[in-house]
This record gives C-alpha cells, structure tokens and sequence, in this order.
C-alpha cells in the first residue's frame, strides 16, 4: 500500500464505492477541484486505488474532511485510517469538520476513530444528496 497525491483520474479508479456514497455524484469538475486542493492523497496498491481522502477548506481556519471509499477498502482499512489521521493530525486548519450520514452507524464510529467529536447530531438535508447528516469536529 502506498499514499500518492491524489489525481482527478483516481476518482474514476474505484469501482463500486461503499453505500453512503452512492447517492453522491463524483463529476469530474469536483474531481478536479479536489486534486487541485493540494490535500487529498490516494490509497494505492499495484495501480489498484482503495480510496481518496483529503481536507478541504471550507473557510478560513476551517477545513472539511472527506473520503470516498470503494467497497474493497475494507482489505487495508488499518493502514487508510492511520494514514488519514496523519493527514489530520498534520492539517494547517485548526478547526475541521466532517459530514456523516445519520443512517451510516459505520461512519459515526470511525469519525469517533479518526478524533472527531460529534457537534451536530442532527443537520436536515445537510448533504448535496438531500440526506440527513451528523456534524463532527476536530479541534486542534
């Protein structure tokens, strides 16, 4: 397994993503957005991609964490976390915030795993696919 920076053609690399992602819509301008943060990195092993992963900012001082993660993920999921939490750990954002779908019990334990702390159980139609999310947030 090795971390690159992450590049737009690796959003097309996937495969079926896990199933909170598949309401969401990877377009290739948000692809190219994303590379061109200079903060998301790729999860590779022999070409295969596993996930990506980054911090985006949101506003000064504020960044927002995100992941898209393909079905297969699971097989390094150990050395994805701790990579991500490098990632987190290293941020220039003193404040950072991540999006879980109320209904994605997964999603909550692993921001739980990852040093969030959950802020807002309960945003209404907070995603761009018109799901309830809860707000968590990494303070530094």
């Amino acid at each position: 397994m090795e971390f690159v920076p992450m590049r737009a053609e690796h959003g097309t690399m996937m495969g079926e993503l896990i199933g909170v992602h598949a309401e969401a819509d990877i377009t290739e301008d948000l692809l190219a957005s994303v590379e061109d943060s200079g903060t998301a990195f790729t999860a590779m092993e022999d070409g295969e991609v596993f996930g990506i992963a980054g911090i985006t900012e949101k506003w000064g001082g504020t960044g927002v964490a995100w992941a898209w993660l393909p079905k297969k993920w699971k097989r390094h999921a150990r050395k994805i976390t701790e990579e991500i939490i490098r990632n987190l750990d290293a941020s220039k954002w003193p404040r950072i915030e991540l999006a879980v779908r109320v209904d994605f019990p997964a999603g909550h334990s692993w921001a739980k795993m990852l040093g969030f702390t959950m802020e807002t159980p309960f945003a209404q139609k907070y995603g761009p696919d018109g799901k309830d999310y809860s707000i968590y947030v990494r303070v530094s």
